[in-house]
């Protein structure tokens, strides 16, 4: 096996044409991507022309398995409707009656805010929507929308905001004296954690790993990763690290069963296939090529048992079967 880096920049067009070159000059027969839905839509065209198989381990709109699935595109992480049905399966055995929602104005921001107001009508008949806006990415100065947040009297924020628009932010919102919890699908990020420290403890958070699943295969990771890494500033995997290598191994455990690169012959065993990882019981949809698997629900911590700043505590286990879309409204024409 041999990785090719490059740096999409977060930018459609550089991604497409990086993963044209990688596929056509560097031989590339897998093309793996995290962050963004638009890049990830950039580079659907090149997968299927080409006939090379694109997974991805981070990119939550659910589009991308539902009305704009190609065969080729494969999906190990959740989707925004999967963490807002994991929040609203928890919030119906709480309180918590008020919600304002505040996102990022673009696709994934848009897609964070219907799915979960969808999600929470749907679990929660009396739940009140008191806010739902949206701002542009790179904000500096979200005090016009703390103060709105404050006059609703919303006792939860949720948020799909990630890097440093979740950090100003959670920041402003302390800084101005919000009360009302966080709660967010982004917050499992070391980077942000170790950027903003006290601003996030008490938030919660869904999140596909957690340094605390117990399961051989995360023992396993946990022991090989701080083997090697106990004397670096991040001594234990930290989310992302999990989900991508939960994400990575179920692919090669499909291609080893295929005993082929070639995307057909890996598509006939990843459709269906299950898989023991990281979390737990991994399931691959065959209509959607959306991976199926629990998903954990957790308190920011000030004191972690893991990192040297606040961090997610032992989590709530949201069984995979509560959390899945259902097939007919997913959008995807194969899983009427």
């Amino acid at each position: 096996m041999e990785l090719f880096n490059e740096d999409s920049q977060l930018k459609p067009d550089i991604a497409a044409r990086k993963a044209l070159k990688a596929v056509m000059q560097d031989g590339a027969t897998v093309i793996m991507q995290n962050i963004s839905t638009a890049v990830a839509k950039a580079m659907m065209n090149i997968a299927q022309e080409h006939n090379v198989l694109q997974v991805s381990h981070a990119t939550y709109s659910d589009e991308l398995t539902g009305k704009d699935f190609i065969p080729n595109f494969f999906r190990t992480c959740y989707t925004t409707g999967q963490f807002s049905r994991a929040f609203a399966s928890y919030f119906a055995t709480k309180p918590y009656r008020k919600f304002y929602l505040i996102n990022m104005d673009y696709v994934f921001g848009h897609a964070v805010a219907d799915d979960f107001i969808a999600a929470m009508k749907k679990a929660i008949p009396d739940v009140q929507i008191v806010g739902n806006d949206f701002h542009p990415i790179a904000t500096k100065d979200f005090a016009p929308y703390i103060s709105k947040i404050i006059a609703s009297g919303a006792e939860i924020v949720y948020t799909g905001n990630y890097g440093t628009d979740l950090e100003t932010l959670m920041k402003h919102a302390t800084q101005m004296g919000m009360k009302a919890r966080w709660a967010s699908n982004q917050l499992d990020d070391h980077v942000v954690l170790s950027n903003i420290r006290e601003y996030a403890i008490g938030a919660m958070v869904v999140s596909m790993y957690s340094p605390y699943a117990e399961t051989e295969m995360n023992k396993m990771l946990l022991e090989k990763w701080h083997k090697k890494y106990k004397d670096t500033k991040y001594p234990w995997p930290t989310n992302p690290v999990g989900y991508i290598y939960n994400g990575c191994m179920f692919l090669f455990e499909a291609v080893k069963k295929a005993k082929s690169i070639d995307p057909k012959a890996v598509s006939k065993v990843w459709e269906g296939m299950e898989y023991e990882g990281v979390v737990g019981k991994n399931t691959m949809r065959a209509c959607d090529h959306q991976n199926l698997a629990p998903l954990m629900l957790s308190e920011i911590q000030a004191k972690s048992e893991f990192f040297p700043f606040p961090y997610l505590g032992k989590p709530v286990i949201i069984p995979a079967e509560r959390v899945a879309i259902p097939p007919n409204e997913t959008g995807n024409p194969r899983c009427k």
